[in-house]
């Protein structure tokens, strides 16, 4: 008589088995088939779509494209952006997005000037503790990155054109004096101010030659222009490295020079040392990188690497055009881009080609580099495996195709936590985007 409900019973349990292996086999396969649909591959195994961690708008017409950026960075959980206000405003302003959500936690358009809008560049921004400055031309500002709240802002007695470098609590800048400008002369120094205050002198001027001044671009009288201003420490010293140019004895003729000056003691430690003296047509092109003992800068269609400490050339590589973000990467290769849309892998002792590649760099001054991978920007969002070259990623932003609507303005990471993955960051002239990086 018992042995009927048993029957029935282990009956019902192979059924109840069955049904859970079966749940499980399905449930599997639908998590893999969502899993893979994160990302799309070609046949050669690139990534050609990918599903982003979020997206948010950085607009607030869809059919008005915004975004005077170039450049951003993270500032703790947070990643700077701009956003673009149309019709109200029709400029845009900073905003610090959450780098978690992209939820913005704040925005800041506290300008000197009413019309005037948001520009970020390279070198436009530093960071000081909770401090965050901020330069627009002669106009420079402090913000409490906590908050998005104007500390300080004031108008410079000098013109200028961007790209501060800062050291500590120590911004470093460069121009001339408003009293020259205003009579079409240029003739750069270099300024430094504290992030905190805002407090301004003005510390150095090259020796210039003065030799071949005459009219040029659109001064009456060019003395000299400082490309670039590095500081670095030496012990107990603040030296800082300056890059600038003369104009050269013939026509549309320049000279690029470096100089090292001590900040600390107050003297030069070289100066007017021409970084390549056959290659009179030098007009350096404001982009100075220090790597380790070497210093890299751009001459036109030229990369040239020298010992910033003596000033003393390495190693000079033509490009076949104008050259442009040379990123140092592990003390062994200089990546470069040439407006002839191309890349190239330099060996960074030598200047030899490891590799190169056809593509047309986007609107940026921004690369980013993190665990082997090199990202960058086209029309689309790519990525490089160092050394070997091997392309990973080229992805098209799901408004390619229309105005502005390809990835450009900046991109930039943050590195994984706890064994995780980390972050890459970017935008279109629509949407701000975050995606899980490689590694």
């Amino acid at each position: 008589m018992l042995a009927a409900p048993f029957y029935y019973y282990f009956q019902m349990r192979k059924s109840l088995l069955v049904v859970a292996i079966c749940w499980i086999v399905t449930t599997t396969f639908s998590c893999r088939k969502e899993i893979e649909g994160l990302e799309t591959k070609d046949d050669t195994g690139l990534v050609v779509k990918k599903k982003p961690l979020w997206q948010v708008a950085n607009t607030t017409n869809p059919n008005k494209a915004g975004g005077n950026i170039g450049y951003s960075t993270v500032i703790g959980d947070g990643i700077l952006d701009t956003y673009f206000y149309d019709p109200v405003e029709r400029k845009d302003r900073m905003a610090l997005l959450d780098i978690y959500t992209g939820r913005r936690k704040w925005e800041w358009n506290d300008v000197i000037r009413d019309f005037e809008t948001v520009f970020i560049d390279r070198g436009s921004i530093h960071l000081y503790k909770e401090y965050l400055f901020y330069n627009y031309g002669p106009r420079n500002y402090g913000i409490d990155s906590r908050t998005g709240n104007t500390i300080w802002k004031q108008i410079t007695g000098y013109s200028a054109f961007g790209n501060c470098s800062s050291l500590g609590s120590v911004y470093f800048t460069k121009g001339t004096p408003l009293t020259l400008n205003e009579q079409g002369i240029l003739e750069d120094r270099v300024y430094k101010g504290d992030i905190r205050t805002g407090k301004e002198v003005e510390v150095v001027m090259p020796r210039y030659s003065r030799k071949n001044i005459r009219a040029a671009a659109s001064w009456s009288r060019y003395i000299g222009l400082i490309a670039d201003v590095q500081p670095v420490i030496e012990g107990r010293d603040t030296l800082l490295v300056v890059i600038y140019n003369e104009t050269g004895p013939g026509r549309n003729e320049f000279q690029a020079c470096t100089g090292l000056y001590n900040l600390t003691q107050k003297h030069w430690v070289y100066e007017r040392e021409r970084l390549k003296e056959d290659f009179p047509e030098a007009f350096n092109t404001s982009w100075l990188t220090l790597s380790g003992e070497k210093m890299y800068t751009i001459l036109n269609n030229a990369v040239a690497c020298s010992y910033w400490r003596t000033g003393k050339l390495i190693w000079f590589r033509p490009l076949p055009s104008f050259a442009a973000i040379p990123t140092p990467i592990e003390d062994k290769y200089l990546a470069v881009f040439s407006t002839d849309s191309r890349l190239f892998l330099l060996d960074a002792h030598t200047g030899q080609t490891f590799w190169e590649k056809r593509e047309t760099l986007s609107t940026t001054s921004q690369v980013y580099y993190h665990s082997g991978i090199f990202y960058y920007l086209t029309a689309t969002l790519n990525a490089v495996e160092i050394p070997s070259g091997k392309k990973l990623w080229s992805i098209k932003s799901p408004t390619n195709g229309i105005i502005d609507g390809h990835f450009w303005g900046f991109i930039t990471g943050a590195p994984g936590k706890a064994g995780q993955k980390g972050r890459i960051f970017t935008r279109t002239g629509y949407h701000t985007y975050c995606f899980e990086a490689i590694r």
